[in-house]
């Protein structure tokens, strides 16, 4: 179990209001640092955690390696990554 209380102190509490369409628009702050078009929600009892899913650039060095093991059922390198990223994080 995380200890919230010491960390609570060290963290910096940003607010955001959830629209009716179930909405949020994460702080610039935040966005910047997460260089990510795509995050994960984890969840541990009350509280909710983002994730970010690291982008193309963090994970280059994957794409090589996967794109040559995809190269032989005729995907291109493009479509290769986009499988392996939706695969790697479960993204529909």
């Amino acid at each position: 179990m995380i200890n919230f209380s010491k960390m609570e102190k060290k963290m910096k509490v940003m607010k955001a209001k959830i629209s009716k369409k179930g909405q949020i628009t994460i702080p610039k702050e935040i966005r910047n640092e997460l260089n990510s078009d795509y995050v994960e929600f984890i969840k541990e009892g009350d509280r909710i955690f983002i994730k970010k899913i690291p982008s193309v650039e963090e994970m280059a060095g994957s794409l090589n390696k996967y794109a040559k093991n995809k190269s032989k059922t005729g995907l291109k390198e493009d479509d290769a990554w986009s499988e392996h990223v939706k695969e790697k994080y479960r993204i529909p």
